[in-house]
């Protein structure tokens, strides 16, 4: 998705695990279209990009960012990221401070610890044997897409429908285990991780669903810290995506904020 160029102040987006662009920007790149060049893409591994047999990790999809902002020509810009987008969206301030005018993090991955032996048996050979082999029953797929959200409502037909194919797909489910794998490593470094993040002190924007299953809110504390110039929200009534659930809400904040 890339909209309006010359001119107009950029703004990259970068959506969440098991995601995609149009499902997960679609309402809030409405209220960025006639003012701001947007530019978001399918991360490697999700959606219609390429799902290659790699590593999943932080580096690897910072990377991939890396070469999508220099393709694109954008050199200052805002970037914001959901959940595992968030994560990224981090890393890459932190490593790039004077290329990102402002940071916003949506539920952002990487302020709650994984736990080690977890994150390690997801990414275990023996389950990405197994779970290569095994199509999710669309009744796991509705009840991971209703705890997403806090108003079930929030997620239309079409999203629904892509959904339960890409989790049928054997390339898709081969990422969220590597994702996973590649994680475990980030989690126990995560006090290195936090002081690398802190590097970006730029204008910030922590925005977190109070109703969030996935990622709870409490996990805002941790990011705090890292970004104690940060303005935060917490929305009532919201899950793990504010962006779909509020996008006015998030658009507004976001801009305020240096977008």
């Amino acid at each position: 998705m890339g909209l309006r160029s010359g001119d107009a102040p950029a703004v990259v987006m970068l959506h969440g695990m098991g995601h995609w662009t149009q499902a997960a920007w679609s309402g809030l790149a409405d209220y960025f279209a006639s003012t701001h060049r947007v530019v978001a893409f399918d991360l490697p591994g999700f959606g219609a990009s390429d799902k290659p047999d790699v590593g999943y990790t932080l580096a690897y999809f910072t990377s991939a960012l890396r070469a999508v902002v220099g393709a694109a020509g954008v050199h200052d810009f805002a970037l914001v990221g959901h959940s595992l987008g968030g994560l990224i969206a981090a890393n890459y301030a932190a490593y790039h401070p004077g290329r990102v005018r402002a940071l916003g993090l949506l539920d952002p991955a990487g302020f709650l610890r994984t736990p080690h032996l977890a994150a390690r048996i997801a990414g275990s050979r023996l389950a990405l044997h197994l779970r290569l082999r095994l199509r999710p029953p669309q009744a796991f797929v509705r009840a991971t897409l209703r705890k997403a959200v806090y108003d079930d409502g929030a997620i239309g037909a079409g999203e629904r429908e892509r959904a339960y194919a890409l989790a049928s797909d054997p390339a898709t489910v081969r990422t969220f285990l590597r994702v996973y794998a590649g994680a475990a490593d980030e989690w126990l470094g995560m006090r290195a991780l936090h002081a690398r993040f802190a590097a970006y002190g730029g204008p910030t924007t922590l925005i977190w669903g109070r109703e969030d299953r996935y990622i709870p809110a409490r996990g805002l504390r941790t990011a705090r810290r890292v970004y104690p110039h940060a303005d935060a929200l917490v929305i009532p009534r919201c899950g793990h995506c504010p962006a779909i659930e509020y996008p006015a809400l998030v658009a507004e904040r976001l801009l305020a904020n240096g977008f």
